[in-house]
């Protein structure tokens, strides 16, 4: 029988080219059972809390800190408390797909969240199933194939999650890892730091085609809707440890202290008159530099070397996480448009990780959004205010989030 019922499984109910594929296949998949077991696709779910045979919760660190004016501006608003719980779960006799990680028991999407997206987990594709090992544990750190060189994503919603359960002691036996067949250079450095650190010798890869059959699987699931910048202690605890193994001895005498972001060699929030802004910058000594054209060892040694670090709001500000308590970090957004639109993908996340690895935080707003990417200009004279601002010496004068 033929069901529309879609709603709570596509992203905020936006219909892309991406939820009309999902839709065809699911009705596909409806109408010929055999295409639901060959294509490994769903058309049910069940919670992966309701199936868990096992708990072991990871709670966060509270922040008590207010958030900055410019983010309620933004119209973000934190939960209350601000604090987030990891719950490292166990699941029994589990098919996990090699797209994006999808997990599924007796023929059920088990899912994470209320409202599950399931149009970014799930591919209509013949799958090559093979069955793991069931002498050991394994834990699930497939991401999204799109997502997997995103550097936020990667740290905070799967390796400080594992880190803070390995130091828990609570693990119990050393588990395997499932990972993506082709990972990016920032997963390969950070897996190769896990079997270094703790002994992990069993990795099994998945392709977008494959599946595996895992008897005893571990998954981590945040409480939803909770800011992913809030991280338990003890993953907090390995960060300067992994960074260091990551930038590999990649740091040079030379390297700037005082660094400018840019992300005019992306499609969102590019800063419009950013060239304009460069004299402003060299006068007070910061250096440009466009993080993805870096192999990811010198993007981490560069910002665990920093002593000041200015960008747009952006992925790139993941790697404060690497940066020394005390760096002088300043972000900007652009303002709402003439009809009220706020930028897209808007997050307070590099408050939090400020918050907890004790940063020198502020947040501006700049221009108003000129283009459908987001594109803004920075005005010179705000901008040569946040520099010197960043560049003071006094550190008494930078206490709080300043804000323009």
């Amino acid at each position: 029988m033929v069901s529309l019922q879609y709603k709570g499984r596509i992203h905020r109910g936006k219909f892309t080219a991406r939820s009309l594929r999902y839709i065809l296949s699911d009705q596909a998949a409806r109408l010929f059972p055999p295409l639901q077991r060959r294509w490994l696709l769903p058309v049910d779910s069940q919670p992966i809390w309701d199936v868990a045979s096992g708990d072991v919760a990871l709670p966060s660190v509270h922040v008590d800190a207010t958030l900055p004016d410019v983010h309620r501006t933004l119209r973000l608003v934190p939960p209350t408390p601000l604090q987030l719980t990891d719950h490292i779960y166990t699941i029994e006799d589990v098919v996990v797909t090699g797209w994006a990680g999808a997990m599924m028991k007796d023929g059920m999407l088990l899912t994470v969240r209320p409202q599950h997206n399931w149009v970014s987990g799930l591919r209509a594709r013949p799958h090559r199933l093979r069955t793991l090992s069931a002498g050991r544990p394994w834990f699930n750190l497939m991401t999204p194939v799109p997502a997997r060189g995103h550097i936020f994503h990667w740290l905070c919603n799967y390796i400080l999650p594992l880190l803070s359960f390995l130091e828990s002691g609570r693990a119990g036996e050393t588990p395997g890892l499932l990972v993506n067949a082709n990972p990016s250079p920032f997963q390969e450095r950070t897996v190769a730091y896990l079997k270094e650190r703790y002994g992990i010798d069993a990795i099994e890869a998945l392709g977008p085609d494959e599946a595996a059959r895992v008897p005893r699987l571990l998954a981590d699931v945040p409480v939803p809707h909770n800011p992913r910048g809030l991280q338990s202690p003890l993953g907090l605890a390995r960060l300067d440890d992994l960074g260091r193994f990551v930038a590999g001895g990649s740091e040079r005498p030379d390297d700037p202290k005082r660094l400018y972001i840019s992300r005019n060699d992306a499609r969102l929030r590019r800063v419009l008159n950013e060239h304009e802004l460069m004299p402003i910058l060299r006068s007070f000594g910061f250096e440009r530099v466009v993080l993805g054209k870096l192999p990811i060892e010198r993007q981490v040694a560069l910002l665990r070397n920093a002593e000041a670090v200015v960008a747009p709001h952006g992925a790139g500000l993941a790697h404060i996480a690497w940066a020394k308590p005390g760096t002088k970090v300043r972000e900007f957004f652009p303002d709402l448009d003439a009809r009220g639109r706020r930028v897209k993908n808007a997050t307070y996340n590099f408050w939090l990780i400020s918050q907890l690895v004790g940063h020198d935080y502020g947040v501006y707003l700049a221009g108003p959004i000129e283009t459908k990417a987001d594109g803004f200009r920075i005005d010179e004279a705000l901008f040569r205010d946040v520099l010197a601002n960043a560049t003071a010496v006094a550190a008494s004068a930078l206490v709080g989030a300043p804000q323009p």
